[in-house]
């Protein structure tokens, strides 16, 4: 009456993903023990439907009406868009028990083989120590960063600690992220008048990457090369130059002019030029106080005006 079921024992190797023992199972199971179940660890392949429940969410099967179990859904489509073993199936390290565990059950048992090759499972993103929540008040949207920082910025930001492990955004992972792009454009900008000469990405790049996507210890292999590109002499500088960008783009990174970046977007840098020019009129009609309060606004945003014989202008500090 309750529908159709998965059997937990019938399967030898059931766990293997997670690696949990059967009292953890037990503990673990998501629906509570019924009549219906053999196992307590035993999970729904098809779900009857109930009376009260409308008519949009029940379908007709051989077993009745009803809808499928959470974790049917979830191999029915895999198999039905990328086939009955996918290269990579990933998700958050909280899914990994019971929902792709069950995943590998039922997907392995219908198929008879494996469902995936790769399993990855990220970890979690928390602002300012706080869990990212709608009810905290604190969800940051993609396109509302963007308003603040820049998209390189962002992402050296989420690659500075293992897709495995959790991540505290805050205020001060963008600053720092934001100096380490600064310190790795004006390696190329010291470099700009020569043509890079392309041997592909670095060895430690590469191997970082090879070995489970270790972007902090790619990043790392990023700043030293930047290092050693700053005391290079000019006859190395295509062969670093090469290399910096060539690992650059497999991170995702360094894709920008490096005078372009310096300035900062062709937006923002236009917005700066007119804020600077009315600070110029200002300070022509001795409007100080409109003035100072230009310089300060400009400097809340991380921009030092500077004037000199030759009139003002502004770099990013």
């Amino acid at each position: 009456q309750n529908g159709v079921l998965f059997h937990v024992p019938s399967m030898a190797d059931y766990g293997k993903l997670s690696g949990r023992n059967r009292d953890d199972m037990v503990a673990g199971a998501r629906v509570e023990v019924d009549g219906g179940k053999k196992d307590p660890a035993d999970f729904a392949l098809w779900k009857a439907a109930k009376p009260d429940e409308p008519q949009e969410a029940r379908w007709d099967s051989p077993w009745g009406e009803g809808r499928p179990g959470w974790h049917i859904e979830c191999s029915a489509m895999a198999k039905a868009v990328l086939g009955e073993t996918i290269d990579i199936h990933a998700g958050g390290l909280d899914l990994i028990f019971p929902h792709h565990e069950n995943e590998i059950a039922q997907s392995e048992c219908a198929h008879g083989k494996p469902m995936a090759r790769y399993w990855l499972h990220n970890g979690f993103l928390s602002m300012d120590s706080e869990k990212m929540s709608k009810s905290l008040g604190n969800v940051k949207l993609i396109h509302d960063l963007l308003q603040h920082f820049d998209g390189e910025t962002m992402r050296l930001a989420l690659m500075s600690a293992h897709y495995r492990q959790p991540l505290d955004w805050t205020e001060a992972l963008l600053t720092q992220s934001k100096a380490t792009l600064d310190r790795l454009y004006n390696a190329l900008r010291r470099m700009k008048d020569v043509a890079p000469y392309h041997t592909g990405a670095p060895d430690g790049v590469l191997a970082a990457l090879c070995d489970d996507l270790n972007t902090p210890l790619a990043l790392a292999e990023l700043s030293a090369l930047a290092t050693e590109a700053n005391k290079a002499e000019p006859e190395d500088w295509p062969r670093m130059k090469g290399q910096l960008l060539a690992a650059g783009q497999l991170l995702g990174l360094l894709q920008k002019d490096p005078e372009a970046w310096a300035r900062g977007d062709a937006s923002a840098a236009k917005r700066i030029d007119a804020l600077v020019q009315q600070r110029i009129d200002a300070r022509k009609a001795k409007d100080f106080a409109a003035a100072d309060q230009i310089r300060k606004a400009l400097a809340d945003e991380g921009i030092e005006i500077m004037d000199g014989p030759q009139g003002s202008t502004w770099r990013r500090v």
